[in-house]
Formats: C-alpha cells, sequence, structure tokens
C-alpha cells in the first residue's frame, strides 16, 4: 500500500469494483476483491473495515 498514495487507491477501488460489476463476473469480481484486500489494506487505509 505504501507505493500509492490516499487518491490513487481509491481510484482503483472504484476502477477494479466497477469493471467486475461490468463483467458481471464473479470469479473476476472476487480477484478484484482479494487484490484490493490484499494490495491496499494498511493502516492508514479508510476501507480497512469495508473491506472485511
Amino acid at each position: 500500500g505504501a507505493i500509492f498514495d490516499e487518491s490513487a487507491k481509491i481510484f482503483f477501488f472504484f476502477f477494479f469494483f466497477a469493471v467486475a460489476d461490468l463483467n458481471q463476473n464473479d470469479e473476476i469480481f472476487f480477484f478484484f476483491f482479494f487484490f484490493c484486500s490484499v494490495t491496499f489494506v494498511d493502516g492508514n487505509n479508510p476501507f480497512f473495515f469495508f473491506f472485511f
């Protein structure tokens, strides 16, 4: 998470979930969900509790 600033985290969060939603594919959705949660969760992340 350290390589991304907060705005980048927010951008990627919405981008990946929008892609997953447009594809209507559970495998894609959960892949991106897992990717985002592992990549972006840190002590300063406002989305931390959203992911879990």
